[in-house]
């Protein structure tokens, strides 16, 4: 056995958006299928919330991280996705949230020295944990665990 320490690594999944990309654990994202029209919102909801689609017999709420990055809206085009992605709260009533792409996810590891902080004098944005720099990439991470609240209040 070799006396050098084993180095934490996680394995992670960008999500390519139009203004910029999500990092989420790599063990939380099932699937990823071709973008296919939502059905409609309820009346007054955000416009972050774009519908639902059905998967595997789930009804999932389908995100736009654009909307609430504040990117102008943009049509979708051939190459959009649909990210899949298991809830992680226990409370949750859904055990999936979908995420509208721009393209293909990429794998990606993560470890401590190629993850870094971004020291942001913006304010917070809602649903947005961190913001950071990956292998020199610029990245969002979302806050699950809000993002699936609001979703309990809009959606019931």
């Amino acid at each position: 056995m070799s006396g050098k320490k084993k180095k934490a690594e996680v394995r992670g999944v960008l999500l390519p958006l139009h203004s910029g990309q999500l990092l989420i654990p790599n063990m939380l994202m099932p699937e990823v299928i071709g973008y296919r029209e939502p059905d409609e919102v309820p009346r007054g909801a955000p416009d972050w919330l774009l519908g639902v689609v059905v998967w595997r017999h789930f009804p999932v709420p389908v995100v736009s991280f654009d909307a609430l990055l504040g990117a102008p809206e943009q049509e979708v085009g051939h190459r959009a996705r649909i990210a899949l992605c298991k809830t992680i709260s226990d409370a949750s009533t859904r055990p999936y949230t979908a995420f509208l792409l721009r393209s293909i996810p990429r794998l990606v590891s993560v470890t401590e020295k190629s993850i870094t902080a971004v020291q942001d004098d913006n304010e917070k944005i809602p649903l947005l944990a961190h913001h950071v720099m990956i292998n020199e990439q610029e990245a969002w991470i979302p806050d699950l665990d809000a993002l699936e609240q609001s979703l309990a209040k809009i959606l019931g």
